[in-house]
């Protein structure tokens, strides 16, 4: 069983945007939160990583207060955790929380499966058979991801259930360490990836039981891998 690394510090890794990047005032909370949710789940800043919130508003090109909003937001969708004596801390979810995020994961995203199978229509199956052939186009990992994610959205979608789809896009957010672990596996992203077909065809067909049973079996194995790679 392989083991997360040991927590690293944010004082040896530098944030570099390129040059072209320029962080807008009216929106440099929004701005912040992307920058450091992309370094965390490419595990530049690594789980455990204390924050230095001068360093990084320097860094950054942002004051305090938008970065310490920033931070909030990250936390809200479980990146980052604010210890009232240390500070903000990347977070490094353990096997509970995992199993809980993946529970909730299921129930909703087999809910929004069969809604997406009773409302298909030609020009939403066009669109999941899209994301679909542009995720197996995926030449690197976070283009993976991205793609992934892409493609489970273009089905949630078709439920038109939009409360739905923002509550199970707040989910993969806190599973997304991990989902980016899994990219850096080529046979995880085979399995991956042949099961997202298995879904499309179901879909295409109609069958809500079988689109319902395949993604539950997805975020299954997906969390049984979680398993193999985090140790209490």
């Amino acid at each position: 069983m392989s083991t997360l690394h040991p927590p690293g510090r944010l004082d040896h890794v530098r944030v570099r945007l390129p040059d072209d990047r320029v962080i807008d005032r009216t929106s440099a909370t929004e701005a912040a939160a992307r920058e450091l949710r992309a370094l965390i789940l490419s595990r530049e800043l690594p789980a455990g990583a204390l924050l230095h919130q001068a360093e990084l508003a320097k860094q950054l090109g942002v004051s305090r207060t938008p970065l310490r909003e920033a931070l909030q937001r990250l936390s809200a969708e479980g990146l980052v955790r604010l210890d009232p004596h240390r500070g903000a801390i990347v977070a490094c979810p353990t096997i509970a929380e995992v199993d809980e995020i993946y529970e909730l994961q299921m129930m909703l995203e087999s809910t929004a499966a069969r809604g997406a199978a009773a409302n298909r229509s030609a020009e939403g199956l066009a669109r999941v058979e899209e994301a679909l052939m542009q995720h197996y186009k995926s030449d690197d990992d976070p283009a993976w991801v991205e793609s992934n994610i892409t493609f489970h959205t273009s089905i949630y979608q078709l439920a038109d259930r939009p409360l739905l789809l923002e509550i199970i896009g707040m989910l993969r957010n806190r599973a997304a360490l991990y989902v980016n672990l899994l990219a850096r596996s080529s046979q995880g992203r085979d399995r991956a990836d042949r099961e997202h077909k298995q879904m499309y065809e179901a879909l295409k067909r109609g069958d809500a039981d079988k689109l319902e049973r395949l993604v539950r079996q997805h975020l299954q194995r997906t969390l049984d891998w979680c398993h193999t790679v985090i140790e209490e």
